[in-house]
């Protein structure tokens, strides 16, 4: 049994390391019937998904949760992101793979459509953008099996079609003009994509400030201000955030996952975590592979 979250091209396929395919389009049966209907959690580093289920029903993996879904559904899963789904045998749907390199997303889109493309979706199809996600997935499906004239652009431009109605109808707002004023709102986000980058590095307040430049104690203010818990709280809650999901979706023994995050006395790191987590790193493994069925 491997120790990690598999990486997969697509599910059950080992990545390649050039991979050069621009879109691959499939029924959700087609797949889901070769691995009696539960795609096992894994993740794709380099690739998107959206799936429209019309009939059947399932569950998906969003977060560190199973969210049940009928028919008449669309799922957008992001890059990176840990997922998987159990569908019903009766499940009808289909699903688009995209590289994330072809779209440039997140850092091509306004903040809305990037924070829309940063987690798992599920999203009705009732509403009217969702209506209009399914068209073009449909569109897309079609594009793919035939050999029309300009069939690559087309395709091209129906995934950002796609993405964008899935972003609407998820309640994505439109981008705003930005208020001078707010500086702040400008510099928490600074502030997370850094801890994002360096959490594992273990950089005292300082670290985070002087690239924001701003004073440690001036961004903390900040960090209290608009989001109630302390410059070192939120490198906190990355770090257990992180440990979370390495305790469930991998085997790595805990002392593994210390080092990996940054901790040099796994003992340190045992009670780091159980003191933000409320259970120790052992508990919380058993307790919610259990709840998750793993």
């Amino acid at each position: 049994m491997t120790r990690y979250v598999p990486t997969y091209q697509l599910y059950g396929e080992e990545i390649e390391r050039d991979s050069q395919f621009w879109l691959h389009c499939e029924t959700i049966q087609e797949r889901s019937r070769l691995h009696d209907w539960e795609i096992r959690p894994h993740r794709h580093q380099a690739f998107f998904q959206m799936l429209y289920i019309s009939d059947g029903k399932g569950e998906v993996l969003a977060g560190d949760a199973y969210r049940d879904f009928a028919g008449d559904t669309l799922i957008f899963v992001p890059p990176g992101i840990v997922h998987g789904f159990r569908f019903s045998r009766d499940i009808v749907g289909l699903v688009v793979t995209v590289p994330r390199d072809r779209l440039d997303i997140p850092s091509g889109a306004s903040r809305h459509l990037a924070a829309f493309a940063a987690e798992t979706r599920v999203v009705s199809g009732a509403e009217t953008s969702a209506r209009l996600a399914v068209d073009s997935l449909h569109r897309i499906a079609a594009e793919v099996a035939g050999h029309g004239i300009g069939r690559m652009i087309l395709t091209e431009a129906l995934v950002s079609a796609t993405l964008i109605d899935l972003a609407r109808a998820s309640g994505a707002r439109a981008e705003q003009s930005p208020d001078p004023d707010d500086r702040d709102q400008q510099r928490l986000e600074q502030l997370a994509a850094l801890i994002n980058t360096h959490f594992r590095e273990h950089r005292p307040a300082a670290f985070y400030a002087d690239r924001i430049g701003l004073s440690a104690a001036h961004l903390n203010r900040i960090a209290r201000t608009r989001t109630g818990r302390s410059l070192q709280a939120l490198i906190a809650a990355r770090l257990v955030e992180e440990a979370r999901r390495n305790l469930v979706f991998t085997f790595l023994p805990a002392q593994s996952i210390a080092h990996d995050l940054g901790f040099s006395d796994p003992a340190y790191f045992s009670r780091f975590f159980a003191r933000h987590a409320g259970v120790s790193p052992a508990a919380y493994r058993a307790r919610e592979r259990a709840r998750l069925k793993f």
